[in-house]
């Protein structure tokens, strides 16, 4: 529940930039006497902040301005029918249909979000004396809406190389992280992989600003080959975690150069990131020299018999990746150093297209077939009927269930309950500590500080994981209505009572109402990642087929993208289909074993494209295989993926004949006392990794090709 996202860490920056903007109107008001005005600007503030898409200055301004217009309007309106429950009903149903239907009917929609529904609500909630009261309330909210635009117009940080840079550490430090594991030898198949992949796809997305329209050329061609360098780190480093353990006379040597490596590749996430912790270089150069000088101890003993010669091929196989990760880590840091002294350089990102309005498009999407629509009349349906409830029942507060509602109701029901879980828990922990500081703390001076405190945690967390932030956002929202009521601790504990009833609600309407479910869906999500890494995998040997080897070529590099972007949704599926009510757990744990398999042949995959060399297009066997291994996941009938597979398996079975020819005849050279680097040597060296990846790689897909549906 409180897992952190992947990849996600804490925007301090941002975290503190929104600490002024949202907490210097109420610090105002308290200091002008007026703490009421100061706590509606800083609501006005508050729902302003969410609808912060970010992008270029302007375009992120201008986006702001019109979000605090709404938002005041929609106060406005809260307040102007509070006593007239269908009008507020009908309003409230109209912004949250909107809201739900988001980029369907306007990018401007999209951004808004549930904001102009939370102010409405925000509104009705409130306790007027008369019109100028009313329009009071409205306009302090717009001030708090407008002050947020400026504030972090000026405050933010305007996109520099440093942010990128920040981005592209990520792969390293998790390549880093996997050859520790490595070392350690608590390596876990496909799991490590996962994330350095992931990490390279948010990299590859946020270097994606330097090309196009309002990119810089210069930069991209320093940043791209830095880039380039952590896809055949990634794919070096799953090449070491598929070789297994060293032979134990080479081990120590193996686990110190692999550790030094570890090092040296976080030293450069460090760099990248700006990290003010710095160690000095690790001395990889003295580990690769004892590992060299323990292989060749090796090679002699070989060479005298006590020692088979697969075990000297399998030593110098992991000298060999390890000489090349240190390599490619050297290479890394040097150009890390070099783009760092550029790190200040300003970025100018294009603003993004925000989608206007279709008509076409917009009916085209009103149907029962649409997930948006059928979410857009769920959430509608929910908040209505929790409005409606908490109205007719009189319950104090009960604005907070339905602000409960928008918040935990996803378009798909695993996303519900988690999102339920989290809001339920954060608010009992968050909402408990408004309650005891409101019941300590009375005067406003000190409640102002400490909700800086306190939205600067909460927005600086918040990408880190959501019940991070219902922990810190909870009390914020209490603590703002507590400044203009001090003291009135009762207020949290029924507000607590309206997010479980909210939470509720959204769970029994995400369960009765056109219920989206992903275990209903997941097989054919494990389908299309299957055959996303069918096609991956029939890429990867088409290009180690060609003669001469080919580089890898953009059709490659999407086959790879869309086989990872299609694993990891299918995970995601995976994870969620399991706490949803009626789904069969045979079909989810076939699913999760079937997924499981795929992530490690991703990383056989990876691992291959780091052995592809000319040599290994001469490995007898590779046509037929190539011929077989994409078919054997892909073809309609299990009959004829079995045929398939089995025409796989005796392909493995060709290179292995081949690879214990060439080990017999290396071994009568070493008997000879020829230690040459001769064509049999060269050939072992180029084609032993490859043939044994290529066996695990059939292996996995033997495995798969029954559990296709």
């Amino acid at each position: 529940m409180f897992q952190p996202v992947a990849g996600s860490r804490p925007a301090v920056v941002t975290g503190l930039v929104n600490g002024v903007a949202v907490g210097l109107p109420l610090l105002a008001g308290v200091a002008a006497g007026d703490p009421e005005a100061g706590a509606l600007a800083c609501l006005g503030a508050y729902v302003a902040a969410f609808t912060n898409a970010g992008g270029p200055r302007r375009q992120r301004t201008t986006g702001l301005a019109v979000a605090a217009v709404v938002n005041a309007l929609a106060f406005w309106t809260g307040e102007l029918v509070t006593g007239l429950f269908p009008l507020a009903l009908a309003a409230l149903v109209a912004l949250v249909f909107l809201a739900g239907m988001g980029a369907v009917v306007h990018g401007t929609v999209a951004r808004l979000g549930t904001m102009p529904a939370t102010a409405l609500l925000a509104g009705s909630g409130q306790v007027t004396s008369g019109a100028a009261d009313t329009v009071r309330g409205a306009l302090l909210v717009l001030a708090g809406g407008v002050w947020y635009a400026f504030a972090t117009s000026l405050l933010t940080p305007a996109p520099r190389l440093r942010g990128l840079l920040a981005t592209l550490a990520q792969p390293y430090r998790e390549a880093g992280r996997q050859l520790g594991r490595i070392a350690a030898g608590s390596v876990e198949e496909g799991a490590g992989h996962a994330r350095v992949s992931s990490a390279l796809r948010r990299a590859e997305e946020a270097a994606r600003v330097l090309h196009g329209p309002g990119g810089d050329e210069r930069l991209a061609r320093a940043v791209d080959p830095l880039l380039r360098e952590t896809f055949v780190l990634a794919d070096l480093t799953a090449a070491l975690a598929r070789a297994g353990s060293a032979p134990r006379a080479v081990h120590p040597q193996v686990t110190a150069a692999t550790e030094a490596l570890a090092a040296e590749v976080a030293r450069t996430a460090r760099l990248l990131s700006r990290s003010p912790r710095t160690t000095a270089a690790p001395d990889t150069g003295r580990a690769m020299q004892s590992l060299g000088l323990a292989c060749d101890t090796l090679r002699a003993r070989a060479a005298d018999g006590h020692e088979a010669y697969a075990v000297v091929a399998e030593a110098a196989r992991r000298r060999r990746l390890l000489a090349r990760i240190r390599a490619c880590t050297l290479t890394s840091y040097e150009r890390a150093v070099t783009l760092s002294t550029a790190a200040g350089t300003r970025l100018h990102p294009v603003p993004k297209r925000t989608p206007g309005l279709d008509a076409q498009r917009l009916r085209g999407a009103m149907t029962l077939g649409s997930l948006t629509y059928r979410h857009a009349l769920r959430v509608t349906a929910v908040c209505a009927f929790v409005f409606t409830l908490v109205r007719v029942a009189g319950l104090p507060h009960g604005e907070w269930a339905t602000l409960a509602v928008l918040r935990v109701l996803r378009p798909q029901y695993g996303a519900t309950f988690e999102r339920a879980g989290q809001r339920i828990v954060g608010n009992l922990v968050g909402g408990t500590a408004a309650a005891l500081l409101i019941s300590g703390v009375e005067d406003p001076e000190y409640l102002a500080i400490l909700l800086f405190a306190v939205i600067s945690a909460g927005f600086a967390l918040r990408p880190v994981n959501y019940a991070f932030w219902v922990v810190f956002g909870t009390p914020l929202v209490l603590l703002i209505g507590d400044v203009a009521e001090p003291g009135d601790w009762h207020a949290a504990v029924e507000r607590i009572c309206m997010t479980l009833l909210g939470s509720a609600a959204a769970l029994l309407g995400g369960y009765l109402l056109w219920p989206t479910w992903d275990h209903e869906r997941l097989t054919d999500r494990t389908a299309e990642a299957i055959r996303a890494t069918a096609a991956h995998l029939d890429s990867t040997l088409k290009r180690m087929a060609a003669a001469p080897l080919a580089p890898a070529s953009p059709a490659a590099d999407r086959a790879r993208r869309r086989a990872e972007d299609a694993l990891a949704e299918a995970e995601e599926a995976q994870r969620r289909a399991r706490t949803e009510p009626g789904h069969d757990p045979r079909t989810v744990a076939d699913a999760a074993t079937a997924l499981a398999d795929l992530s490690v042949l991703m990383e056989h995959l990876g691992a291959l494209a780091a052995h592809a060399t000319p040599h290994v297009t001469l490995i007898p066997g590779l046509t037929p295989y190539r011929a077989h291994a994409a078919a054997a996941l892909t073809a309609p009938g299990p009959a004829e993926r079995a045929d398939h597979a089995a025409a796989l398996a005796d392909a493995v079975e060709e290179m292995g004949l081949h690879l214990a020819g060439l080990h017999t005849r290396r071994l009568g050279e070493l008997r000879t006392g020829s230690d040459e680097d001769t064509a049999t040597r060269r050939a072992i060296r180029a084609e032993e990794p490859v043939i044994a990846l290529l066996g695990e790689v059939a292996t996995r897909v033997a495995r798969l090709s029954p559990r296709i549906p």
